[in-house]
């Protein structure tokens, strides 16, 4: 199209030339003596401009023989840059297509501009990792990672570090790439896992809570994951009163009363020596929310006063005269206090709601006190019948 107007330019050009010159008498004299030379001014006109073109078009060419060089030098780029484009394309797809040993062998033969050619080593890198070469895979990481901006390789390296259970090996790839980007997500999200797996629960929650700020998390599995790492902290200070209470203080309600937390908690301080708080505890959780796993163990912590426990439990029993975990609870305190009438009442309460182990054992142990040995085997015989049905 472009040669077509320009063509129909100079048609006009020559067409209007044509008929000036027909109807212009002007002339051209040119002196150089001896010579003289005289054109009409078309004449002129047409040779200054045959001039002006051949010049331009030798100068343009004398400027394309002295680039020629550089511009065949450019085309070998073009051509290889764009045969780089279609192996990486290649071993992309030989990839995601699941054929990994074509992707690595392709990937390993890109050299290309440094940033392509570090993508291509981490390409190669979980490519050997997928077809478990693992020596190949960490040679390409190792390559990988010369780049000045390794953050593939070092998310790659987390994560295959991680997949193995080397826990320091990715916390140390994870900090590495934090350096360069320490507001990245995934990193974030990655090194989660891995404090949690170290049981580094102080920085579990920290990191929980970076997380939720940035809407990486959803609310289910923020509340778990703070949950474990609060369990996790309450372990860890089991035995150590002073420090269990000192971050049991710190705790909102909202975390207090969650039964997991709570029977955790009572365990930790009883094994304190402090069973009073263990008590309070769960007393504070059944009174917010009741739980039929707390209400069974209620019964196995005994503070200081124990009938007060038998008088808060009876309270309870009137508003869930059906629950068998609590009536064991009363059977347990019955007869940590002796109140042995009390406590084969509330066992026998408990397995007529529902047969269980506890309550067979306790009234077996009851009735061999009594002197009733054939009434204790009995007991004994259907506590191990409900054990093989479950088992």
């Amino acid at each position: 199209m472009r040669w077509l107007v320009t063509l129909l330019v100079v048609a006009i050009v020559a067409v209007a030339l044509a008929i000036a010159g027909r109807y212009d008498p002007g002339y051209v004299v040119l002196v150089f003596p001896p010579w003289r030379a005289e054109l009409s001014f078309v004449s002129f006109v047409l040779l200054l401009t045959v001039l002006i073109t051949g010049a331009y078009l030798i100068t343009r060419l004398a400027i394309t023989t002295l680039n020629l060089p550089r511009i065949v030098k450019e085309r070998q780029a073009r051509k290889e840059a764009e045969r780089q484009n279609a192996n990486f394309t290649e071993a992309l797809a030989a990839y995601l297509e699941g054929r990994f040993q074509d992707a690595e062998k392709i990937a390993t033969r890109l050299v290309a501009e440094p940033k392509r050619e570090m993508l291509a080593r981490v390409l190669a890198a979980r490519a050997a990792h997928e077809s478990r070469a693992y020596g190949r895979r960490d040679v390409y990481l190792s390559e990988a990672k010369e780049n000045e901006n390794p953050l593939a390789a070092l998310y790659a390296e987390a994560e295959e570090k991680l997949e193995a259970r080397d826990y320091p090996g990715a916390l140390a790839a994870i900090d590495a790439g934090k350096v360069m980007v320490p507001a990245h997500t995934a990193l974030l999200r990655m090194e989660l896992k891995v404090r949690q797996q170290l049981g580094q629960w102080d920085e579990v929650l920290k990191l929980a809570e970076k997380l939720a700020k940035a809407n990486a998390l959803d609310e289910a599995t923020l509340d778990h994951t703070r949950r474990a790492a609060h369990l996790g902290n309450i372990k860890r200070r089991s035995g150590d009163g002073r420090g269990l209470l000192e971050y049991w203080k710190k705790l909102p309600n909202s975390v207090k009363t969650h039964s997991g937390i709570a029977l955790e908690a009572a365990n930790a301080f009883a094994a304190s020596g402090d069973s009073s708080t263990a008590v309070e505890i769960l007393e504070t959780s059944l009174e917010k929310n009741w739980d039929e796993t707390l209400a069974e163990h209620y019964g196995q912590f005994v503070g200081q006063d124990p009938l007060a426990q038998i008088e808060q439990a009876e309270k309870w029993l009137a508003k869930h005269p059906r629950d068998g975990a609590l009536l064991m609870s009363l059977a347990d305190l019955c007869a940590h206090e002796k109140l042995w009438g009390k406590a084969q009442s509330y066992a026998e309460a408990s397995i007529a709601v529902a047969p269980n182990v506890d309550g067979h054992l306790a009234l077996a142990a009851f009735k061999e006190q009594a002197g009733q040995p054939s009434e204790a085997c009995k007991h004994m015989r259907k506590a191990l019948e409900i054990c093989r049905k479950t088992s």
